[in-house]
């Protein structure tokens, strides 16, 4: 009787092909599905099939975005503040994730986790504004600075502000990956290059880096595209004055300027999935690395 009744069930059983739809099914339709359908009408604005003007199918929009030198400027701009963000996020999240791994008291654990990971529960407008009334030439920064006669500094308004809020707002998308990959190097490793009368800064340098760069370059990955898409940020600690593609995009979007918002959202777009490429290719050829 099992056996006769094991049967009907068995054929009702779906298809690999079909449990993989289902599964999958959800996810592209809310994720996969809009996005070609925003990248479909920003091709289709940025070769003038909805313009209004009479201007016609062309591509009138990008060899005016592309042959305005000062745009050029822009995207380097945008480029090198989210390198820059980039690099100094992560030389502050590797001794953060390398200390959070080293902490066993549970409580001085759990203080950490909080003061490194709350920020991420207050809106990124309110974290920026924070950042512009400390680093302001009358704010807690610079009246700490005059105690010991320096200052003021000059640190709103400028790329310098800009950098230092990004580096707050995106650490902890930093350290998290990091501490992810240093979690899973044995302990032994190191001790046993010390064993062998490694240095410090030997076994760093030989074990525990190259075994905890995966983590490294995918956080870069994140941290950069998170940073040069940035908008809020930029926009309230540069005043106007740090010029990125992000801001451009949203002044056109406000000057109805559909055709070269869709241009500079495609570049925009572009840019960082080149330089993402790039940092997948290196994360792949230290995976072969290791492996050989």
């Amino acid at each position: 009787m099992s056996a006769v009744a094991a049967a009907p069930a068995s054929g009702r059983r779906l298809s690999r092909g079909a449990r993989l739809g289902l599964l999958l099914g959800p996810g592209f339709i809310c994720v996969v599905l809009p996005f070609v359908a925003a990248m479909a009408l920003l091709g289709a604005y940025s070769l003038n099939l909805r313009d209004t003007t009479g201007a016609g199918l062309g591509l009138s929009v990008w060899s005016q975005f592309l042959g305005d030198p000062f745009n050029w400027r822009v995207i380097w701009s945008s480029v090198q503040l989210a390198a820059l963000s980039t690099v100094i996020t992560i030389l502050i999240a590797y001794p953060t994730a390398a200390a959070l791994l080293r902490v066993r008291n549970r409580f001085y654990l759990v203080v950490a986790y909080v003061a490194l990971f709350s920020p991420l529960l207050v809106s990124v407008i309110s974290r920026s504004y924070g950042w512009l009334l400390l680093l302001s030439d009358t704010g807690f920064v610079n009246q700490t600075f005059g105690l010991f006669g320096l200052g003021p500094y000059r640190m709103v308004f400028n790329e310098t502000g800009v950098i230092i809020a990004l580096v707050h707002v995106l650490l902890p998308y930093a350290v998290l990956p990091i501490l992810n990959i240093m979690t899973q190097v044995p302990p032994v490793y190191r001790e046993a290059a010390l064993d062998l009368g490694a240095s410090g800064w030997t076994v760093f340098r030989q074990v525990t880096l190259p075994l905890t760069l995966p983590g490294v370059i995918v956080a870069a990955e994140i941290i950069f595209a998170l940073s040069i898409s940035a908008f809020v940020t930029p926009s309230l600690l540069g005043g106007g004055r740090v010029l990125t593609l992000s801001r451009m995009l949203y002044d056109n979007i406000g000057l109805i300027e559909w055709g070269m918002a869709a241009v500079q959202a495609i570049v925009l777009l572009t840019t960082a999935l080149a330089v993402l490429f790039v940092l997948e290719r290196v994360n792949r050829a230290t995976h072969a690395a290791r492996q050989d």
